[in-house]
């Protein structure tokens, strides 16, 4: 039989959450509950596949080259996306022995002051007073045809805390942002940090790939049966548990804040996730059309002058010097 529910995946993505306790529903392992959206959200940006800026160039001092070397090296070097050739191709390599240019030696760091100094004392009692708990959320995420996910989730990394189950959400909304935030019941800011593995499954490519390969066998593609949850766009965020420990409550606390997250942010992530979609889809083309070319390489080095060692005493056979 194929399994269908692959184990969790490696993570890959790292960002903060905090969630809800949740206190039992009439539908165990299922919510559908709001929240207020004061203090549920994602208080940075979310990428939607815009480049970064480019960093600016450093200002070179001027190099006075004492002797070059020029060669023409083949070099094939890795693709710029997934799919694509990989990029080759004969560069020029100009290696440049220069004179020390005499760059200045950045200061050493200044020592750190000891704890009891009152600038350090106030510093910390501020933090302090700002300070919110981080935690960890372990969550691998198999997003079947963009409507239904199987999640496997894990607080702290404790793998005895696992709980598992089914959501009405696309969870590829949950890339592209680094931290997000939920109120818990009690009114405290709880986050988390996310390092989520996410695997995608159309399951009518599954079974017709899957039918050809088999079809002088017995075994035949089943798509994995979802437990029944509302529509998202009338019934909103939902989730049903399947497996783990439903009455831990910071595990169904991850599951439930998720979702509590979606309720408020879900719109701006689903268009910074079809925009990160279009990005990628608009480059891939270009990339196809304007192959990428590998850039000439220049090398400039040179020997800096080392300080002058001090004179060790030469000791005599009794002791002197």
């Amino acid at each position: 039989m194929l399994n269908l529910i692959p184990r969790p995946l490696i993570a890959v993505f790292l960002c903060t959450a905090a969630v809800h306790a949740q206190e039992a529903t009439d539908t165990p392992g299922a919510s559908t509950a709001e929240v207020p959206a004061s203090e549920t959200r994602i208080p940075g940006p979310i990428a939607d596949g815009t480049p970064p800026a480019p960093a600016p160039m450093p200002v070179l001092p001027p190099f006075k080259a004492t002797s070059t070397v020029v060669r023409r090296v083949d070099v094939v070097e890795p693709p710029p996306m997934s799919g694509l050739p990989p990029v080759t191709g004969t560069i020029t390599q100009t290696v440049h022995l220069v004179e020390d240019p005499g760059l200045v030696v950045p200061p050493p760091p200044l020592p750190a002051l000891p704890v009891t100094d009152p600038v350090v004392q106030a510093r910390m009692k501020a933090w302090r007073e700002k300070f919110v708990a981080m935690r960890l959320a372990f969550v691998s995420a198999t997003v079947y045809d963009h409507s239904r996910t199987f999640l496997r989730c894990y607080p702290n990394g404790g793998a005895d805390q696992e709980v598992s189950g089914w959501s009405n959400l696309d969870f590829n909304h949950f890339a592209g942002f680094g931290i997000y935030q939920v109120e818990g019941a009690d009114g405290k800011i709880r986050e988390y940090a996310l390092l989520m593995g996410i695997g995608d499954a159309d399951t009518k490519q599954l079974r017709a790939s899957t039918d050809e390969w088999l079809e002088n066998s017995e075994n035949t593609y089943t798509p994995p049966v979802y437990p029944e949850l509302p529509d998202l766009a009338t019934g909103g965020p939902a989730f049903v548990l399947t497996d783990g420990d439903t009455t831990n409550k910071e595990s169904v606390a991850l599951i439930q804040g998720l979702h509590d997250l979606y309720r408020v942010e879900g719109a701006r992530m689903a268009s910074a996730y079809q925009a990160r979609i279009k990005a990628e889809a608009e480059r891939r083309a270009f990339l196809l059309a304007h192959p990428p070319k590998p850039a000439d390489v220049t090398v400039l080095f040179w020997e800096r002058a080392q300080p002058a060692r001090p004179v060790r005493p030469v000791l005599t056979e009794g002791g002197g010097r």
